[in-house]
């Protein structure tokens, strides 16, 4: 797990926001009022219930689509909206392996891998 300071973007707002990259997470989350504060929540049609560490069961009841900017690149990835979590936003394992982004606990940094940034346009 490592903790950052990132400016994440949604279509009302853009602010530096606390990211836990945690491998452990199955998808990103985003508490409440910071989703509600940078973009426009919209209710999951069937929304998920997952477990915490802690094993406490919650359902996210919305998502809402962020951009996340990691070493000068705005990646979009959707996030499961709830109303608390031990830091504003967590990345996932779901965004990690979509971006292939690896991360290094040695040094608490991510690595970007510039190729799967890339977007063909036919």
């Amino acid at each position: 797990m490592i903790y950052k300071r990132l400016p994440v973007a949604g279509e009302r707002a853009e602010r530096e926001c606390e990211v836990l990259f945690d491998t452990g997470a199955a998808a990103c989350f985003i508490q409440k009022d910071v989703a509600e504060e940078l973009g426009r929540p919209t209710r999951a049609p069937r929304p998920p219930t997952f477990a915490l560490g802690d094993e406490t069961q919650m359902t996210a009841q919305h998502t809402t689509v962020l951009q996340v900017k990691m070493d000068g690149h705005w990646i979009a990835h959707m996030f499961l909206v709830v109303p608390r979590l031990p830091v504003e936003v967590i990345i996932g394992a779901d965004f990690l392996q979509r971006w292939k982004i690896g991360l290094d606990p040695a040094t608490e940094e991510f690595i970007v891998d510039e190729k799967a940034l890339e977007i063909l346009l036919v």
